[in-house]
C-alpha cells in the first residue's frame, strides 16, 4: 500500500490506573506499563508505535501480557527475535513483515494467547512458526477463554490448506501442521483483505467461534465449511463476489448471532433463505443489488436485526416479512428506490427501530406504522420528500424517542404536529428543510426534548419564545441556519439545561456580555466561522460557566482578545481560535484554565505575545501557533504552564521566528515535542531550550537558517531522542555539538551544507540508531566517528563519496542493517568494503558510476534482502555476482544497460526491475529460477512481444509492468500462467496493433489496470471496455485517453467493485453525457480526471454519478477557468439543496487556472458545508479536524489585487455579489493551489 492505513485502537486503556506508565528501559521511545501487584520482572504493557525498527529490541523482561510493535518497518521475525521474552497477547501490525521463522514462538509455547501480523506482506501461512502454539494452556481473559489469530488480514494469501492426517504428535505438541483445522484450541480468524477465492471444507478448526473473511474473492456462500463449525457465531464474509445466498437448507439445525453479507453481488432472493434451517440474530445485507423481496424469505430465520440499505429495492411483497413478526426489533432500509412504506411491516409487532431514509417517499398513510405503533422507539424518514411531518400516521406512537425528518421538504411546523406522540421524543432532527420560522410555542409537545438539529435551514425568523418549553433541551445545533447577524440570547433562555450548543457558520457578529449567564450547564460551545470581531472580557464568566470544557471559534474575525478573555474556567479543555486575525495576545489573555489541555491559535496573524498570555495552565498538554508571524518568542509569556508528569507539545512552526529568549518565568516549563520548523532561525537558541531540559524527547530545527551547530548546542537535554536539522545551511558541526545528547536515537542532518565531520562526532551517542546525513557535501569521514553508536540506519545519498567509507562502517558492523549511498561518485567495490558490516540487509548503491563489479563483492553480506544498483553502467557475471545473496528478496538493476535479461539464481527473489534497459526480449532461462517473484518491473524496455512460456516460472507474480515497449500484439496467451496476477500496467504500448478482448479473461483476481485507448486501431477489432468486461475482479483504473473527447471509450469497464477510476489525456477536451454510462452500480468510487486540457464540463455530465453512496472527485490539474455548480449537480434543485454528500469523499481542484469571483462563491460555500454536514467536522479527534481545516485552506484563488484568497472563505457579500451572479463560474486567469480530501486514519500512540 502507498500509505498502509491502520486505526489502532487501544483496548485496555481503561485499565491503566493504578499502574506505572513510562519509558522503557530498553527503548525510551516505548511504553511500558507495569501492575505494583505483579512481580518485577514481568510487565502489564508494552508498546512501540511508530518506533523505526530493523530487528526487535533486546527485551529485558520475562514474562509481558501485551506486546504491540506497531508502524516500526520490521521485515523479518528471527527465531532469536524475542529471545527469552514470553507474551500472552502480540501484536505486530502494520510493519513489513514477509517472513517468519520456523521456532520464532517456540519460546511462548505454553504462553501465547492471541497473535496479530496483520496489515504486513505475508503470502503464505507460517503454518512452520506456529506448530508449536498447538498446545497452548487456555487462560480465561474477561470471563472468555480464548485463543485468537488475526495475522492473515491485509495480506496476499491465495489459499486455505485442509486438514491432513499425516501430523505427528509428540509430547502433546503437534508437529509438520499444514492447516488451520490442526489447531484444536483456535475459536477466532481473521481472514480480511487477502486473495481467497475459496474457504474449502476441513480448512478450518471445529473449534472456531469467530470467522471474518472479508474482502476476498469467494464467489459462493462457504456452505460445507461452515457446517463443519458447529460453534460459530459470527461470520463476516462481506465485501466478496457472493451471488446467491442458497436455499438448501443446513444438515442440522444452525444458529448465528450475525451473518454480514455486505458489499457482495446478491441481485435477488427468490426461494426462503437456507430453506429455515438456520436462526440468525442479525443479518447485514447492505451495499447489495436486490430489488424485490419474495413472500416469506425471510421465515425461520428468527431475525432480530434486518439490514439492507443500499440496495435496489423498489417491490417488498406483503408477506415477505411473515414469520419475522415476534422476532424482528430493527429494520434499516436507507437508500432504495421504495416509493412509500412497505406494507409489509403489517407484519411486524415489536419493530422498535425503522429506518428508512433516502428513498423516494413523499406520503406517509395515517396506517403504516400501526402494527407496532405501541413499541416504536427511533424513526429515520430522512432524504425524502415529505412537505409535512406525519402526524396522524405518528399519533400513536407514544414510545418514540427519536425521530429524523431531516433533508425532506418540510417548510413549516406547529404545535399541533407533536399532538398526542410528542411526550416522550428526546431526539428531534430537522436539519436540512425549508424552515424559515419558528412560532411561538412550537414544541410546547415535546416537553422531554434532549437534542433539537435545526441546522441548514434558512430561519429568518425565531419567535422569543419558540423554545419556551424545551426546559429539558441538552443540544442544540443550528449551523447554517439563523440569517440575524445578533447572538440569539433572549431565544436561548429558556434553554437553562443546555449542554451543548452549536451556532457555527453563521453570520453572528455580536455576543452581549450577559449572553451565557444562565448556561450554568453548558459544556460545549461552537461558534466557528462567524463573523465575530472581539472577545470582551466578561463574555465567558468563570463563576457562571463551571462546567465548559470546549469551546471553538475559530475563523471568525476576531482582532482583540481582552485582558481575562478567557480566565477562570475551571472545566475548560480545548479552546480553539484558529483563523482569526489576531495581531498581539495581551497579557493575562489565558489566565487560570487548570484543565485546559488543547489551545490552538494557528493561522492567525499574531505578531507579539505579551508576558504573562498563559497564566496557570498547569495541564496544558498542546500549544499551536504555526503559520502565524512571530519573529520573537519569549518564555517571559508563560507562567505556571504545564506538568511534568504530562508535557506539552509545542509548536511554532511557519512563522518567522529569529530568536528564542528566555526571559523570567519564576517556574519550570515541561514541552515533550518542540517544533521550530519553518522559521528564520541562524543560531541554536540555547538558553531557551535549557529549559526544556526534563522534558524535551523531539526537537524540530528543520527549514531554518542555521550554519553551524556549537559545542554543547544541545547539553542540556538529557531526554531528547528524535533531532531533526535538514534543509539549513549548515557547513560546521562541533566535534561536541552532541554531547550530551546520551538518549538520542534519531538525527536528520539532510539537506545541509556539511563537508566535514569531525573525528568523534557522533562518539558519546550510545543510543543512536538513526543518522540521516543525506544531500550534504561529504567526501569521506573518519573511522571512529559511528564509535559506540548503535546505528541501524545509515542514510549518506547524496553526497561527494568516491569509495564506501568502509572503515567507518566497521565500527557499526554488528548493528547496521539499512545502508544508503546511492547518488554519489563510487567507481569502484571490492569484497572487503563490506566485510565488517555482515548484518545488512539493504544496500543502496543507485546513481553511482560502478561498471565491472567482482564476483565476490556481495561475499560478506549473505543477509541482504533489498539490493538496488539501479542507473549504474554495469558489466557484470551477474549468475556469480548475486551467488553468495541467496536470501535476496527485492532486486533492483533500473537503467543499468541490460540487452538480455540476466540470468538470477535468486530462489527467495520477490521483487526485480529492470526498467529502462534494452531488452528485447524474455527467456525461459533467465527466469526459471524466480519461482517466487511477486512483482516485475519491465516497463520502458524493447520489447515487441511476450513469449507466455516465461510465466509459468512466476506462478506467484501479482504486479507485472510492461509499459512503454514496442509490443504490437497482445492476446490471451500473453498472460498464460499469472493466475495470481492483481495489478497489470500496459499503459504507453505506442506501436500496439493488436489487442484482443479476451486477454485478461484468466486473470481472475487482476485488481489494478493502467491502460490507454488506442484509436488507431479499429473499433470493429478493439473496444477497451470489451476487454475490461472480462475483469469482474477490477478495482482501480487509470486509462489515459488518446482521443480529444471522452464518449463511450469506456462503456463496459464499470463493474460494481470498481473503487478508483482515474482519467487522464493531454489531447482531452471534453467529456460526453454517455462517457459514465453503466457506472451507477459502483457502491465508493474515486474518480480523479486529471492532466487532461479540460476547460469546462458540460451541465449534468456526473448525472450518473449522483446515486454513488460516496464519492470523492478529483478534477486537479486541468485548465478549467470557471467552475459552475450545475458542472456538479445534475439540475438546478440538486444545486439549491446543496447537499454536500452528494460528494462525500470531497473534491480536489489542484492547479487550475481559477480566478476569485462571485461565480466562485457557490464553491466557497459548498466547502464550508461539506467540513460541517458530510465530514461532522464539530464532532472528530481535535488534530484530524485542524488538518482537514489547514488542508482545505490551501484551495485558494487569486483575488483583483493578486492576493491569494482561500476559496472556503469566500463569501457573496464580500465580493458584492448579485444573486443572479452567484450560480455562474469564474472567468479569467490564475493558478490556485488546490486540495481537499478526507484522510480520518491516523496511528494511536501512548502518550500518557
Amino acid at each position: 500500500m502507498e500509505m498502509i492505513l491502520v486505526t489502532w485502537i487501544l483496548v485496555h486503556i481503561a485499565l491503566v490506573f493504578g499502574q506505572t506508565v513510562g519509558p522503557c528501559s530498553f527503548n525510551t521511545m516505548c511504553t511500558c506499563k507495569t501492575d505494583p501487584e505483579m512481580s518485577y520482572k514481568s510487565l502489564k504493557d508494552i508498546a512501540c508505535v511508530g518506533v523505526p525498527f530493523v530487528k526487535l529490541p533486546d527485551f529485558p523482561h520475562k514474562l509481558v501480557l501485551f506486546l504491540d510493535v506497531v508502524s516500526s518497518g520490521l521485515e523479518i521475525i528471527e527465531n532469536e527475535s524475542f529471545g527469552s521474552l514470553q507474551v500472552e497477547s502480540l501484536r505486530l501490525i502494520s510493519n513489513k513483515i514477509s517472513h517468519v521463522s520456523e521456532k520464532t514462538f517456540s519460546v511462548m509455547t505454553t504462553v501465547l494467547k492471541s497473535l496479530d501480523l496483520s496489515f504486513n506482506e505475508l503470502d503464505e501461512i507460517p503454518f512452520d512458526a506456529l506448530q508449536s502454539l498447538q498446545t497452548l494452556e487456555w487462560i480465561n481473559l474477561h470471563r472468555y477463554v480464548f485463543f485468537s489469530l488475526s495475522l492473515l488480514l491485509k495480506n496476499d494469501i491465495t489459499e486455505l490448506p485442509k486438514s491432513t492426517t499425516t501430523n505427528e504428535n509428540v509430547g502433546g505438541i503437534v508437529y509438520n501442521v499444514q492447516s488451520f483445522a490442526d489447531f484444536e484450541s483456535l475459536t477466532w480468524i481473521n481472514l480480511d483483505d487477502n486473495k481467497l477465492t475459496t474457504i474449502p471444507e476441513n480448512s478450518l478448526p471445529i473449534t472456531l467461534q469467530t470467522l471474518s473473511a472479508s474482502h476476498n474473492f469467494l464467489s459462493h456462500f462457504p456452505m460445507e465449511a461452515i457446517e463443519k463449525m458447529p460453534s460459530l457465531s459470527w461470520l463476516y464474509l462481506n465485501g466478496n463476489y457472493i451471488e446467491n445466498i442458497p436455499h438448501v437448507g443446513f444438515k442440522h439445525k444452525t444458529k448465528l448471532d450475525k451473518l454480514d453479507l455486505r458489499e457482495n453481488d446478491i441481485r435477488e432472493l427468490t426461494k426462503t433463505i437456507f430453506n429455515g434451517s438456520i436462526t440468525i440474530k442479525d443479518l447485514l445485507l447492505d451495499f447489495n443489488y436486490i430489488q424485490t423481496l419474495p413472500p416469506q424469505v425471510f421465515r425461520g430465520l428468527n431475525l432480530r436485526s434486518l439490514h439492507m440499505t443500499n440496495n435496489r429495492l423498489k417491490e417488498i411483497s406483503s408477506k415477505s416479512f411473515i414469520g419475522l413478526g415476534p422476532y424482528l426489533e430493527l429494520l434499516d432500509l436507507e437508500n432504495n428506490y421504495l416509493n412509500g412504506i412497505p406494507k409489509a411491516l403489517k407484519q411486524l409487532k415489536r419493530l422498535k427501530l425503522f429506518y428508512i431514509p433516502n428513498n423516494n417517499i413523499t406520503e406517509i398513510n395515517d396506517d403504516d406504522f400501526e402494527s407496532f405503533s405501541n413499541v416504536l422507539k427511533a424513526l429515520s424518514l430522512a432524504r425524502n420528500n415529505l412537505d409535512f411531518i406525519p402526524f396522524n400516521a405518528l399519533r400513536d406512537c407514544v414510545k418514540l424517542s427519536h425521530l429524523n425528518i431531516g433533508y425532506n421538504r418540510i417548510s413549516r411546523i406547529n404545535e399541533s404536529d407533536f399532538d398526542n406522540w410528542g411526550e416522550k421524543l428526546h431526539t428531534l432532527i430537522l436539519r436540512s428543510n425549508r424552515l424559515t420560522e419558528l412560532p411561538a410555542n412550537v414544541f410546547r409537545k415535546t416537553p422531554q426534548l434532549k437534542e433539537l438539529s435545526l441546522s441548514f435551514n434558512k430561519l429568518h425568523y425565531i419567535h422569543e419564545q419558540a423554545f419556551a418549553d424545551l426546559i429539558n433541551l441538552e443540544s442544540l445545533e443550528a449551523s447554517f441556519g439563523i440569517t440575524s447577524e445578533d447572538f440569539p440570547k433572549n431565544h436561548l433562555k429558556p434553554l437553562k439545561n443546555l449542554i451543548w450548543l452549536s451556532l457555527d457558520n453563521n453570520q453572528i457578529r455580536t455576543i452581549k456580555s450577559d449572553s451565557f449567564l444562565r448556561f450554568t450547564k453548558l459544556q460545549y460551545l461552537n461558534l466557528e466561522s462567524n463573523r465575530l470581531d472581539k472577545i470582551e472580557t466578561d463574555l465567558f464568566p468563570g463563576s457562571v460557566l463551571q462546567d465548559l470544557r470546549d469551546v471553538r471559534l475559530s475563523y471568525n474575525n476576531i482582532i482583540e482578545i481582552e485582558e481575562n478573555g478567557f480566565s477562570n474556567l475551571k472545566s475548560l479543555q480545548t479552546l480553539l481560535l484558529n483563523g482569526n486575525k489576531l495581531k498581539k495576545l495581551n497579557g493575562y489573555t489565558f489566565n487560570d484554565l487548570n484543565n485546559l489541555m488543547a489551545l490552538s491559535l494557528t493561522n492567525n496573524k499574531i505578531k507579539t505575545i505579551s508576558p504573562n498570555t498563559f497564566v496557570n495552565l498547569p495541564n496544558l498538554m498542546r500549544l499551536e501557533l504555526q503559520f502565524n508571524q512571530l519573529k520573537m518568542v519569549s518564555l517571559h509569556s508563560f507562567l505556571n504552564v504545564t506538568n511534568s508528569e504530562a508535557p506539552m507539545l509545542f509548536n511554532l512552526s511557519y512563522n518567522q521566528i529569529v530568536n528564542l529568549t528566555t526571559g523570567y518565568t519564576g517556574n519550570e516549563i515541561y514541552v515533550k515535542v518542540l517544533d521550530l520548523s519553518h522559521n528564520n532561525i541562524q543560531e541554536i537558541p540555547i538558553n531557551c531550550l535549557q529549559n526544556f531540559g526534563k522534558s524535551l524527547k523531539t526537537l524540530n530545527l528543520g527549514y531554518n537558517a542555521l550554519t553551524k551547530l556549537v559545542r554543547n548546542a544541545f547539553e542540556e537535554l538529557k531526554l531528547l531522542e528524535v533531532l531533526n536539522l535538514e534543509h539549513n545551511k549548515i557547513i560546521k558541526i562541533d566535534r561536541k555539538g552532541f554531547y550530551g545528547l546520551d538518549l538520542l536515537q534519531i538525527i536528520n542532518l539532510s539537506e545541509n551544507k556539511i563537508d566535514q565531520l569531525q573525528t568523534d562526532q557522533f562518539k558519546n551517542l550510545d543510543n543512536l540508531r538513526y543518522l540521516d546525513l543525506s544531500k550534504n557535501r561529504i567526501r569521506s569521514v573518519s573511522r571512529e566517528i559511528f564509535q559506540n553508536t548503535r546505528l541501524e540506519y545509515l542514510l549518506l545519498s547524496s553526497n561527494d563519496f568516491v569509495v564506501v567509507p568502509n572503515n567507518a562502517l566497521s565500527e557499526i558492523g554488528y548493528t547496521l542493517r539499512h545502508l544508503d549511498i546511492s547518488n554519489n561518485h563510487i567507481e569502484h567495490l571490492d569484497s572487503t568494503m563490506f566485510r565488517e558490516i555482515p548484518f545488512l540487509t539493504h544496500l543502496n548503491l543507485s546513481n553511482n558510476r560502478l561498471t565491472i563489479l567482482p564476483d565476490n563483492v556481495f561475499i560478506w553480506v549473505g543477509n541482504i534482502l533489498v539490493l538496488d544498483l539501479s542507473n549504474n553502467r554495469l558489466r557484470s557475471n551477474f549468475k556469480e555476482l548475486f551467488h553468495n545473496i541467496q536470501k535476496l528478496k527485492r532486486l533492483k538493476l533500473s537503467n543499468t544497460g541490460l540487452i538480455n535479461v540476466p540470468t538470477l539464481p535468486l530462489p527467495n527473489l520477490t521483487e526485480l526491475d529492470l526498467s529502462y534497459n534494452y531488452i528485447e526480449t524474455l527467456y525461459v532461462s533467465s527466469v526459471e529460477y524466480l519461482m517466487k517473484l511477486r512483482t516485475f518491473i519491465l516497463n520502458n524496455n524493447k520489447l515487441n512481444h511476450l513469449p507466455s512460456k516465461i510465466w509459468n516460472y512466476m506462478p506467484l507474480l501479482k504486479r507485472l509492468d510492461i509499459s512503454y515497449n514496442p509490443i504490437k500484439i497482445i492476446t490471451k496467451d500473453s498472460f498464460i500462467g499469472l493466475k495470481n496476477l492483481q495489478e497489470l500496467d500496459v499503459s504507453n504500448l505506442k506501436s500496439l496493433e493488436r489487442f484482443d478482448s479476451d486477454s485478461f479473461i484468466r486473470l481472475k483476481i487482476l485488481s489494478k489496470i493502467k491502460i490507454q485507448t488506442w484509436p488507431q486501431i479499429e473499433k470493429y477489432r478493439f473496444r477497451l471496455g470489451n476487454l475490461l468486461a472480462n475483469v469482474p475482479s477490477l478495482k482501480h483504473l487509470t486509462v489515459e485517453i488518446m482521443e480529444s473527447h471522452l464518449t463511450d471509450q469506456l462503456l463496459g469497464s464499470f463493474n460494481p467493485k470498481l473503487n478508483n477510476l482515474e482519467i487522464s489525456g493531454n489531447n482531452l477536451r471534453s467529456i460526453e453525457m454517455e462517457a459514465f454510462e453503466g457506472i451507477e452500480e459502483v457502491n465508493e468510487l474515486t474518480l480523479r480526471i486529471r492532466n487532461t486540457s479540460l476547460r469546462t464540463l458540460k451541465p449534468g455530465v456526473f448525472h450518473r454519478l449522483q446515486n454513488i453512496p460516496h464519492l470523492t472527485l478529483d478534477l486537479s490539474r486541468n485548465k478549467f477557468k470557471s467552475l459552475s455548480p450545475y458542472s456538479i449537480y445534475p439540475d438546478h434543485i440538486s444545486y439549491q439543496n446543496i447537499r454536500t454528500k452528494v460528494i462525500a469523499g470531497g473534491l480536489t481542484l489542484d492547479d487550475n487556472p481559477l480566478i476569485c469571483d462571485c461565480g466562485l462563491t457557490w464553491l466557497g460555500y459548498w466547502l464550508r458545508r461539506w467540513l460541517r454536514e458530510t465530514v461532522q467536522i464539530h464532532t472528530v479527534v481535535l488534530e484530524v479536524a485542524q488538518q482537514m481545516n489547514d488542508l482545505i485552506r490551501g484551495a485558494t484563488c487569486m483575488d483583483s489585487s493578486g492576493r491569494r484568497i482561500p476559496i472556503v472563505d469566500l463569501y457573496p457579500e464580500d465580493l458584492s455579489c448579485h444573486a443572479s451572479a452567484l450560480s455562474r463560474g469564474g472567468s479569467e486567469r490564475v493558478r490556485p493551489s488546490f486540495l481537499v480530501w478526507i484522510f480520518f486514519i491516523y496511528i494511536l500512540r501512548f502518550i500518557l
